[in-house]
């Protein structure tokens, strides 16, 4: 088939080439646009390739059914350059995405102007599984939400703390988003675009494949603020999207682990590198996201004596939007924010920015993620 528009080249790449391709994007670096480099490899562009084989699959694309079938399963579609890109993927240069399929609630775009990835190895121990669940748990309550892979091990308990708080989380998958990778994982994708959203550079019904994994690193570390790992062995694909992440001057974090322990081999020797932080608590994280610790914060409004303490628990100085939110939380036992969600009229993402603020300066308490007044 003939294809003139960007669009519809961008499309073509990536149902018919291989994420990251490195002689593709030099092209394109170099200003040859998506549509000639179709002609280029169609034709004799691209030497020591069956350019015959590929005009072959070309013909036989056919754009707008793939079109019309993401629009049926519930998926955007976005090209590089193109309305509604990501911007921050920018940072990644050539090496940008040719096109990304989003499903889900939300859109993604604004959930990763605070966010944080979080990945690690898929053979986690208890101790690494706990730290991911948790942290995400704990930054969703901040107001931070966390990206991460949607595989098994670390990526899993990941999202599963995000939900858990009523957080959106984002998952990259190394598979198209319909052909959802690992297919175990079919209902934790489910939960994910309930209330966040799952994204992929792959057309909705390609399958995982193992380069795949490493290519769609990059997309995970340059979407977010920062990067943190949790556990990774020796060897482990994990730190690809640690060094993805220093490449952009994005901030990169690590979990210290045992130096017996295999899958902490590869996050203790990144905590080597100069510009790794070492991080051992969720606040740690937020800190380096945000600029602030929500725990060395909520300890001043709880603890502090004197005027400044009955000040900060003054609920006339609260704004009439948060008022009319602390005041319908009930004192003992907590509410879900869905609840309350359909008692105010307002999202779920506007609620969980809200409730953060109030969390911080002690007005309220968060407990498996039920909200109530601290006082």
């Amino acid at each position: 088939m003939k294809i003139t528009s960007e669009f519809g080249a961008f499309i073509a790449l990536a149902h018919l080439c291989e994420p990251a391709d490195e002689g593709i994007n030099k092209r394109l670096a170099l200003g040859t646009s998506p549509v000639e480099v179709l002609e280029m490899l169609s034709t004799t562009g691209f030497p020591r390739r069956d350019n015959a084989a590929f005009l072959h699959k070309l013909d036989a694309l056919n754009i707008e059914a793939e079109l019309e079938f993401a629009q049926k399963i519930g998926a955007r579609v976005l090209t590089r350059g193109h309305e509604g890109w990501p911007t921050q993927l920018n940072s990644l240069g050539a090496a940008q995405p040719w096109a990304l399929w989003a499903m889900g609630s939300i859109d993604f775009r604004v959930v990763a102007l605070s966010s944080v990835t979080i990945v690690g190895t898929r053979a986690c121990t208890p101790y690494g599984a706990g730290i991911a669940s948790q942290w995400a748990a704990d930054l969703g309550t901040w107001g931070t939400s966390v990206f991460s892979g949607g595989a098994l091990g670390i990526d899993s308990h990941v999202h599963r703390g995000a939900l858990s708080v009523g957080t959106p989380t984002v998952a990259v998958l190394a598979s198209g988003v319909h052909a959802r990778y690992p297919s175990s994982h079919e209902h934790l994708f489910t939960q994910i675009i309930d209330s966040g959203a799952i994204i992929s550079e792959s057309p909705p019904r390609e399958p995982a494949k193992k380069r795949r994994f490493l290519a769609r690193n990059r997309i995970l570390a340059g979407l977010t603020k920062a990067t943190c790992v949790i556990e990774a062995t020796d060897r482990s694909g994990t730190s690809s999207t640690a060094r993805e992440a220093l490449n952009m001057n994005r901030i990169v974090a690590g979990v210290p682990g045992s130096i017996h322990s295999p899958t902490s081999l590869g996050v203790n020797r990144l905590l080597k590198h100069k510009d790794v932080h070492v991080v051992t608590s969720s606040a740690d994280l937020q800190e380096l996201v945000s600029g602030f610790n929500p725990l060395k914060k909520s300890l001043v409004c709880k603890t502090g004596g004197g005027e400044d303490s009955r000040r900060a628990h003054d609920w006339r100085e609260l704004s009439e939007t948060d008022y009319e939110i602390w005041e319908l939380l009930p004192k003992r036992v907590g509410i879900g924010i869905d609840v309350l969600s359909q008692k105010t009229g307002r999202s779920r993402l506007n609620l969980l920015a809200r409730l953060s603020e109030l969390h911080l300066t002690g007005f309220v308490e968060n407990t498996e993620g039920n909200w109530r007044k601290s006082f």
